[in-house]
C-alpha cells in the first residue's frame, strides 16, 4: 500500500516529516483522489495520527520547496499551502469518526480459562508499542516544523531584482485535548471454568502385601502375569516351602521341650517352697543346741572331764595296790603250808596276772592323763568352740542361700514360661506365614503388579523381576493389587486458590484421554483438608459410567472440567475502567459520565474474567463510564 510504502521508505524510528521528498505530492494526491479502506486507515492509525501527520507535512513541504528551488514563486507556495489545508478539512472529519468507531467497538460475551487473560494483555501491549514509537517526541516536533534555512546567493544587479510580496507568517499550531475513551455498561455471560488432569482409580482394590511375621526367605516358584483376569480363590503366587516346613517342625519341637522344662521347674519350685522354710528352721535349732552344749561344756563338763581322768588314774593306782596286796597275802598264806596244792597255785598265778594288769592299767591311765592335760583338754576346748562357730556360719549361710535358691527357682520358672511363650509365638508366626507360601486371590478382578498410592500406580517394573521364578520379594512389599473394572472414581489435586471452588457435591465432566469424544458426568465426593504437598490438596470424584461399557482401567488419565461460576446476565465492564483506592485497596471506583462530565463512583466488584470485571453494585445497565482516569484541563 502507498501509506505503508512511505513509512517503509523513511524507517520506523524516523519522525513523520522524514518521508522522502519524492513521495510528498503522491501521498497528498492519493488521499485527495482515492478512497481509503477502513483496514488501511486502522493500519496507519496504529503508527501515527493522520491529522497531525498532514499538518506537519504542510510545514515541512514549504521549507523543502525553498531549499530545492530558489526561483519558485512565493505566491505558488502560498497557494499550495492553502490547498493542503483544504485537504485536511475534507478528510479530517471521516478520520476522527473512524477513531471514535474503533474506540467504541463492542466486545461479545467472554469465557475465561486459566492463562488466557495474560495472553491477550500481552498481545494488546504489542499492538500499542508501534503507535507509541510512531509519535514524535516534544523535542522533535519544533525541529520538524522549522523551515530549512536558505543558503546565501550572490547579489544580482538592481535591474534584475523584482518586487516580492511579503512572506505570510505560518499559522500557529492548534492544540486539541484528546477525549478519553468511554464504554457503555451492559450485561453479558460470565463463566469461569476449571480443568485438571485426573487419574482413574478403582473404587475398591485388594492389596496383596507380603506381610510375613517370621519367615524371611521367599523364593518364587510361579506367579500370575501382570494384567491377568483372576477369580476369587485362584492361586496368585506360590513359593518354595521345603526349608519352611523343616523350620516349622523344629519350632514345634522347641515348644514341646520348653513345656517339659517348665513343668519340671514348677514341680521343683513347689518342693523348694516347702523345704526351704523347714531347712531354715532346722539350721536355727541346731545353732541353738550347739550354743547350749558349748555353754554346758565350759560350765560343768570340762571340769568333770578333768576329774574323770584324775579319777581313772587314782582308780588304776588303787587297783594295782589292791592286786599287789592280795598277791602278798596269798603268797604269805600259801608259804605257811608246806604243801601247795594245784588250786592254790592257780590262784596265785591269777593274782599275779591281776597285778600285772593293774600295773598296765595304771601306766595306761597315767599316759592318758598326761596326754589329756598336755593336748586333749586344749583340743577339746577348741573343738567345742569351732563346732559352735561352724554351726553359726552354716545357719547364716542357710538364711541366705535357701531363700535365694527359692527365688532363683521362681525366676527360672518365669523365664521358662517366657521362653515357652516366645517359642509358641514363633510357632504361631510360622504357622501364619504358612499362608504366604501359596497366596490366593481374595476377590475377582485384574492383577496389577505394585500398589496404588493416592491414585498413582507404581512399583510394577521392580516387581516384575522379583516375581519371576527364583525371584525373592522383600518383606512388606505390596506385590500385587486386585482391582475391579471399570474404575468408578478419579483423583486429582488442586491448589489453595481453587479450594473455594472445589467442594463436595460439585458436578463436572471427565474426558478420558483415550476417548476424548466421551464426556462422563462426575461429582466431587472428597476434598482433603490437609495438603499432601506444598499447595496441593487431593480431591476424589465419582464418575457415572455409561450403560455401554468403555475399556477403561485404573491408572488411565483424563481431564475433568467444572463450571465453577456461571452468570448469564452479569453486569460487566472492562477491567481497566475499574480503579483501586490508593488509601484502601479494598475499595474500587469508576468514572461515570453524567451529563457529559465524569463522576467518581464507588462500586462493588465480583469475579474477573479475562479483561472484564463483574459489577455487583454501583452501576446500572446502559450507563457510560470512562476507560481511563480523566485528565485535569490546563489553559494554554
Amino acid at each position: 500500500m502507498l501509506f505503508e510504502g512511505s513509512f517503509a521508505a523513511r524507517g520506523e524510528n524516523d519522525p513523520p516529516d522524514a518521508l522522502l521528498p519524492g513521495h510528498d505530492l503522491w501521498l497528498i494526491g492519493y488521499v485527495l483522489c482515492h478512497s481509503v479502506s477502513s483496514q488501511e486507515l486502522r493500519s496507519l492509525l496504529t503508527k501515527v495520527s493522520w491529522i497531525e501527520f498532514l499538518r506537519m507535512r504542510g510545514a515541512s513541504f514549504m521549507g523543502r520547496m525553498k531549499v530545492y528551488s530558489g526561483t519558485v514563486s512565493v505566491t505558488l507556495l502560498l497557494g499550495l499551502a492553502v490547498g493542503i489545508w483544504a485537504a485536511i478539512g475534507l478528510i479530517g472529519g471521516p478520520i476522527g469518526s473512524l477513531h471514535q468507531a474503533l474506540a467504541d467497538e463492542a466486545v461479545g460475551p467472554v469465557v475465561m480459562e486459566e492463562g488466557q487473560a495474560e495472553t491477550q494483555e500481552a498481545e494488546a501491549a504489542k499492538e500499542e508499542k508501534p503507535a507509541e514509537e510512531a509519535k514524535p517526541t516534544e523535542k522533535e516536533k519544533p525541529e520538524a516544523q522549522k523551515p530549512t534555512e536558505k543558503p546565501k546567493e550572490p547579489e544580482k544587479p538592481a535591474e534584475e531584482k523584482k518586487p516580492v510580496a511579503a512572506e505570510k507568517p505560518a499559522a500557529p499550531a492548534v492544540t486539541t485535548q484528546a477525549q478519553p475513551s468511554k464504554h457503555k455498561v451492559g450485561r453479558e455471560l460470565v463463566k469461569i471454568e476449571k480443568s485438571y488432569t485426573v487419574t482413574f482409580q478403582p473404587k475398591q482394590a485388594a492389596e496383596i502385601k507380603l506381610d510375613n511375621k517370621s519367615w524371611s526367605t521367599f523364593r518364587v516358584v510361579e506367579a500370575v502375569e501382570h494384567g491377568r483376569q483372576v477369580r476369587k480363590g485362584d492361586v496368585l503366587v506360590r513359593f518354595e516351602r521345603e526349608e519352611f516346613d523343616r523350620a516349622l517342625v523344629d519350632q514345634q519341637r522347641a515348644v514341646r521341650s520348653a513345656e517339659l522344662a517348665l513343668q519340671d521347674a514348677e514341680r521343683l519350685l513347689a518342693l523348694l517352697e516347702k523345704t526351704v522354710p523347714f531347712d531354715l528352721a532346722t539350721a536355727e535349732r541346731n545353732l541353738q543346741i550347739t550354743k547350749e552344749d558349748t555353754e554346758r561344756y565350759f560350765a560343768k563338763e570340762r571340769d568333770l572331764t578333768i576329774r574323770t581322768y584324775e579319777m581313772n588314774l587314782g582308780s588304776a593306782k588303787m587297783s594295782l595296790e589292791s592286786a599287789e596286796e592280795e598277791l602278798r597275802q596269798l603268797e604269805k598264806m600259801y608259804k605257811a603250808d608246806d604243801l601247795v596244792e594245784e588250786t592254790e597255785e592257780f590262784i596265785l598265778k591269777r593274782q599275779q596276772f591281776a597285778v600285772e594288769r593293774a600295773r598296765f592299767m595304771l601306766e595306761l591311765e597315767q599316759d592318758r592323763y598326761q596326754e589329756f592335760h598336755e593336748k586333749g583338754l586344749a583340743r577339746l576346748d577348741e573343738s567345742i568352740r569351732r563346732d559352735l562357730e561352724r554351726t553359726m556360719l552354716v545357719t547364716e549361710r542357710s538364711r541366705i542361700s535357701l531363700p535365694s535358691l527359692l527365688a532363683q527357682q521362681r525366676i527360672s520358672v518365669e523365664q521358662l514360661r517366657t521362653d515357652l511363650e516366645r517359642a509358641k509365638d514363633r510357632l504361631s508366626k510360622l504357622q501364619a506365614d504358612q499362608a504366604f507360601m501359596e497366596i490366593k486371590a481374595p476377590c475377582d478382578g485384574i492383577v496389577y503388579y505394585g500398589e496404588f498410592n493416592r491414585g498413582e500406580w507404581g512399583g510394577a517394573t521392580t516387581l516384575m523381576s522379583k516375581l519371576r521364578p527364583g525371584g525373592s520379594p522383600s518383606k512388606g512389599d505390596v506385590i500385587m493389587t486386585i482391582v475391579q473394572v471399570p474404575p468408578q472414581t478419579v483423583r486429582f489435586s488442586v491448589g489453595e486458590a481453587d479450594l473455594r471452588w472445589i467442594t463436595p457435591g460439585l458436578e463436572g465432566t471427565v474426558k478420558p484421554k483415550s476417548f476424548p469424544q466421551v464426556s462422563l458426568p462426575a461429582c466431587v465426593t472428597e476434598v482433603a483438608s490437609i495438603p499432601v504437598a506444598a499447595d496441593r490438596f487431593d480431591v476424589v470424584a465419582e464418575v457415572t459410567l455409561p450403560k455401554k461399557p468403555l475399556p477403561l482401567v485404573p491408572a488411565m488419565t483424563g481431564t475433568i472440567r467444572f463450571n465453577v461460576y456461571v452468570k448469564e446476565d452479569a453486569l460487566v465492564v472492562p477491567a481497566k475502567a475499574v480503579f483501586t483506592d490508593e488509601l484502601d485497596p479494598d475499595k474500587r471506583y469508576v468514572y461515570v459520565l453524567v451529563d457529559g462530565k465524569p463522576e467518581k463512583r464507588s462500586v462493588k466488584v465480583g469475579e474477573q474474567v479475562r479483561d472484564k470485571v463483574e459489577i455487583l453494585s454501583g452501576l446500572r445497565d446502559g450507563e457510560e463510564i470512562l476507560l481511563e482516569k480523566p485528565q485535569e484541563s490546563s489553559g494554554t
